[in-house]
């Protein structure tokens, strides 16, 4: 359904409804609607297994024009039944009404690596699997993979006292990550352009670390 930007602002004001931009990273990168969630065409897929959003949750759809049908349909199929529309002419629309806009800001690992020694409310947030982190990571970067963004309990160290930088695997969930922290009112946010990739192609920039082996079941009884 296509929505007017009035039918759109009607909708947005329920707290229940959620607003999911699927235009591509640069797109959103230049600015979004305040309370937007990020997620790229061909991330949809991982929304079930992500648990951010609900099934049953309204939708309103921010998307790049000829995308509209693909899109709804995707949702569909994974059990997104309650998506309301999108917004006719896409965020141009919301742009040129003089709508309110947010921004979220990249960074090149250069200036995180310049960073770090003079910022003491620095946190570097990796939010890779652990498995990927247990191996390799910045020394004092706090772990919180993505799947566990839609548990409050687990966001509780986050708040707008540090300055975070957002770092993943490839830098393609960096977005939807950093969406997700502003729309829980955590905004002092850079995200780190191209992930854990452009931290290994600099990591004599930086102290890198695995984390301590765990003790299995097997070694237990072994000390004992």
């Amino acid at each position: 359904m296509e929505l007017s930007l009035a039918q759109f602002l009607q909708l947005s004001k329920d707290d229940s409804v959620q607003i999911i931009d699927a235009r591509t990273d640069a797109e959103f990168l230049k600015g979004y609607i305040p309370g937007s969630i990020h997620i790229a065409l061909d991330e949809i897929k991982t929304l079930n297994a992500l648990k951010i959003i609900k099934q049953d949750c309204p939708i309103v759809l921010v998307c790049s024009q000829g995308t509209e049908a693909i899109l709804i349909k995707r949702f569909e199929l994974l059990g997104y039944t309650q998506v309301k529309g999108y917004l006719q002419g896409g965020f141009s629309t919301w742009s040129d009404a003089d709508q309110k806009i947010d921004l979220i800001i990249e960074v090149e690992v250069d200036e995180l690596a310049m960073d770090i020694p003079f910022d003491e409310y620095l946190m570097i947030l990796d939010i890779r699997t652990e498995e990927v982190y247990d191996k390799a990571h910045i020394k004092d970067s706090i772990h919180l993979p993505l799947i566990e963004f839609g548990d409050p309990g687990a966001m509780s160290e986050l708040d707008e006292h540090f300055n975070i930088y957002i770092i993943d695997d490839l830098g393609k969930q960096l977005l939807l990550a950093a969406s997700v922290l502003k729309k829980q009112g955590i905004h002092n946010i850079r995200i780190v352009q191209d992930g854990w990739d452009a931290v290994e192609f600099l990591k004599n920039k930086f102290t890198i670390v695995a984390s301590p082996k765990k003790n299995s079941d097997s070694d237990i009884f072994k000390d004992n």
